[in-house]
């Protein structure tokens, strides 16, 4: 499965009430680094549709998630995956390749189709990204892939309710991929006639 990217919307939100206490980390630290590079060198394999490696879900709110995408990727063959990353895995500036990365690793979206879509959340740098595969920027576009992320996923993340901004921002991905793929579906196929002078 091939997952050939590259649409990118990725946008900071506002400091929650709670912030993480990060003093402890440095980023920049050579351990850190080392980490960061043995996570791109061998990739976790994923365990279902979420992979929160920032533990911001409780297992049942992961579960949660994993079935809705589940049930979405066996209506409409689109499949997406949610990754959520701490700070010692990647840095602010880095989260959407290594978003991008995995994606295509993983083998999001199905081949010929590249119709994946990546996820990225870094609850620590206040953080969302979201990666299409080629296949899905044919119907939804960089502006809109933005303002899902601005009106669904945010609210929710600035109020320190991760699986509801999740949850709410994925639904109305979901609702807006499954209209554009069903009227995708319903086109009629492209003809090429060739007009002779005769």
């Amino acid at each position: 499965m091939a997952f050939c990217l590259l649409s990118v919307s990725a946008i900071t939100w506002v400091q929650a009430q709670n912030p993480i206490d990060q003093s402890r980390l440095d980023p920049g630290s050579d351990k850190v680094q080392a980490f960061r590079q043995q996570l791109r060198d061998s990739l976790p394999r994923p365990q279902g549709y979420v992979n929160d490696y920032e533990d911001i879900y409780s297992d049942r709110e992961e579960a949660v998630l994993d079935s809705l995408i589940r049930a979405f990727e066996n209506k409409t063959t689109i499949q997406i995956v949610v990754i959520t990353f701490d700070t010692t895995m990647t840095t602010r500036d880095s989260l959407d390749a290594l978003t991008s990365y995995i994606g295509n690793a993983w083998g999001v979206g199905q081949k010929g189709k590249n119709n994946g879509v990546a996820i990225g959340i870094s609850r620590g740098y206040r953080r969302i990204t979201i990666r299409n595969g080629n296949g899905i920027e044919q119907i939804l576009t960089n502006e809109e892939t933005k303002q899902i992320i601005d009106t669904a996923f945010i609210p929710g993340f600035r109020a320190s309710r991760y699986f509801e901004g999740t949850y709410n921002g994925l639904l109305e991905l979901m609702r807006i991929l499954e209209q554009r793929n069903e009227w995708d579906d319903r086109k009629p196929a492209t003809m090429n006639l060739r007009y002779e002078d005769g």
